[in-house]
């Protein structure tokens, strides 16, 4: 029974997470033959501004863009 985490910014809309959660599930299906009721997929979403990259904030990586 796969269990798989995602860790991401809480930046992501709920159409991606069942679109990624989707994909992923297809893809244990496909790779590791199991069914897809055994599939977890566990999200882990960060606030932006409990999250640096190269001493910068996300929120403030977000705002650059």
């Amino acid at each position: 029974m796969p269990r798989i985490r995602v860790e991401w910014l809480n930046t992501r809309t709920p159409g991606q997470r069942r679109e990624i959660a989707k994909r992923i599930t297809d893809a244990f299906v496909d790779v590791v033959a199991v069914r897809p009721d055994q599939v977890t997929v566990v999200f882990e979403e960060i606030d932006p501004r409990l999250q640096a990259k190269g001493g910068v904030f996300w929120d403030e990586l977000l705002k650059q863009r």
